[in-house]
C-alpha cells in the first residue's frame, strides 16, 4: 500500500516537472528578439563581375631585369654619343669624338715644325693671333734628400738623377742610391726630372711664354681651317649609312700602335668617359669599361669580342689626306699631321659594345672572349 502511494507521488512529481519546462518553453520562445537587425531599403544588389578579371601586381613585380636595363642604357648611350648640335664641329688632334653621318666638320689646317722659341719669335709668317701648340721636354731641378726621396717614390727601381753637393751627377736607381755609405741619406741633393710639357698659345704670347730661347720643342702651326661635309666624305647619304655614327681622330706622332691602337683607345676612352642622362629629376652618368687588354687572344685559341670588332674596322677604315684632299684605305700608311681617320660603326655594333662589356662587368667576368 505504502509502495504504491511512493510510486504515485514519484509519477506525479515528474509530469509537474515536464509541465513547467514546456510552460517556460513557451515564454521564452514568445519574448521579442533582443538582437538588433538592419533591414536595407530597396536590397543590395549583387554584381558578378566580368571575367577575365585584370590582375594588378606590385611596383616590384614590374621591375625590367637586368637585361632589359643594359639594352635601354645602350640604346640611350648610343643615342647621345655624338652630339645633336648642327653647327660645324672642329676636329683637333687629340680631341677624337663620334660624329653622325650629316655633320660638318672643321679642319684647322696645322704646320708641324721643330724649332726653338727665338725661331718662332722672328718668324714674320705669323700673326699676332697665329694659334700655337708647343710640346718640349723642360728639365725640372728640385731640393731634396735621400731620405726624402725614399718617403716620397714609390718606385724605388725606377732610375733617377741627383746632384750631390759636392757637384756629382749620378743617375741610378733610388735603392741603390740609399744603400751608398758615401751618400748621406739627409745631406740636401737636387733631383733632376724631365717633364713633358704642351702649351697652347698665340703668337703675340710667346715672349712672356717662360721658356728658353734656345728650347728645342715640337710646333703646330694653325694657318686656317678646312671645312669638310662627312657625306661627301664618304657618300654616307646612302640608306645603309644614314643609321651610322663615325668615329674620328686627327694621327698624331704618338699613334705609334697603328689604326689597331686608335681605334682600340677612341672606344676605351669614349665609352670609360660616357654620358650624362636626366632620369627621376636627377642626372645619371652611363658609362662602361673596357678593359685595356680586351683585345688579346686567349692562349686556348678563342678570339677576343672586341678583336674582332678591331679587325673588322681597321680593313674597313677610311684614311683622308686634307693635305693632299685624297681618301685612302692602307692602314699601314699613316701620316701624322696630315691625316683624318674615320671608322664607321653601325648603332647595333656601339649597343653589342657597351651591353657586351656592361654585363661582363656585373657578371665579374675575367675573361672577354668568345669562340672563333
Amino acid at each position: 500500500m505504502d509502495r504504491a502511494r511512493t510510486g504515485s507521488t514519484i509519477v506525479a512529481a515528474i509530469l509537474a516537472v515536464i509541465v513547467i519546462f514546456l510552460f517556460g518553453y513557451l515564454l521564452w520562445s514568445d519574448a521579442p528578439p533582443n538582437r538588433s537587425e538592419l533591414t536595407v531599403d530597396p536590397p543590395i544588389e549583387v554584381i558578378e563581375p566580368d571575367l577575365p578579371l585584370e590582375i594588378i601586381r606590385s611596383a616590384e613585380q614590374e621591375l625590367p631585369d637586368s637585361d632589359a636595363i643594359r639594352e635601354r642604357e645602350a640604346a640611350e648611350f648610343v643615342d647621345q654619343l655624338a652630339g645633336a648640335d648642327d653647327s660645324t664641329i672642329i676636329v683637333n688632334e687629340y680631341q677624337d669624338m663620334f660624329v653622325r653621318p650629316d655633320s660638318i666638320i672643321a679642319l684647322p689646317e696645322l704646320e708641324q715644325r721643330t724649332t726653338t722659341l727665338k725661331s718662332l719669335m722672328d718668324d714674320k709668317s705669323l700673326s699676332a693671333d697665329t694659334p700655337l701648340t708647343l710640346r718640349y721636354t723642360e728639365e725640372i731641378r728640385e731640393q731634396t734628400t735621400l731620405q726624402q726621396l725614399e718617403t716620397e717614390e714609390e718606385d724605388h727601381i725606377a732610375p733617377i738623377t741627383i746632384v750631390t753637393e759636392q757637384g756629382e751627377t749620378i743617375t741610378a736607381p733610388l735603392v741603390e742610391l740609399l744603400q751608398r755609405e758615401d751618400i748621406d741619406q739627409s745631406a740636401p741633393v737636387t733631383q733632376i726630372r724631365e717633364q713633358q710639357q704642351i702649351k697652347q698659345i698665340k703668337a703675340s704670347e710667346l715672349a712672356d711664354a717662360d721658356i728658353a730661347e734656345d728650347q728645342q720643342m715640337s710646333v703646330t702651326i694653325s694657318r686656317g681651317v678646312q671645312k669638310l661635309d662627312i657625306a661627301d666624305l664618304i657618300d654616307s647619304d646612302s640608306a645603309d649609312m644614314q643609321d651610322s655614327l663615325f668615329y674620328l681622330h686627327r694621327v698624331t706622332e704618338e699613334d705609334i700602335q697603328g689604326l689597331w691602337g686608335i681605334i682600340q683607345t677612341g672606344l676605351i676612352r669614349n665609352f670609360r668617359q660616357g654620358i650624362r642622362l636626366q632620369r627621376n629629376g636627377t642626372e645619371q652618368k652611363v658609362s662602361v669599361l673596357i678593359p685595356a687588354d680586351a683585345d688579346e687572344p686567349l692562349p686556348d685559341g678563342l678570339s677576343s669580342f672586341l678583336g674582332l670588332i678591331l679587325h673588322k674596322k681597321v680593313s674597313t677604315s677610311y684614311v683622308y689626306n686634307f693635305n693632299t684632299h685624297t681618301m685612302g684605305h692602307d692602314p699601314n700608311l699613316i701620316h701624322p699631321g696630315q691625316e683624318l681617320i674615320l671608322i664607321r660603326f653601325s648603332a647595333e655594333e656601339l649597343k653589342d659594345i657597351y651591353q657586351f662589356f656592361a654585363e661582363q662587368r656585373s657578371n665579374d667576368s675575367q675573361t672577354f672572349a668568345i669562340g672563333r
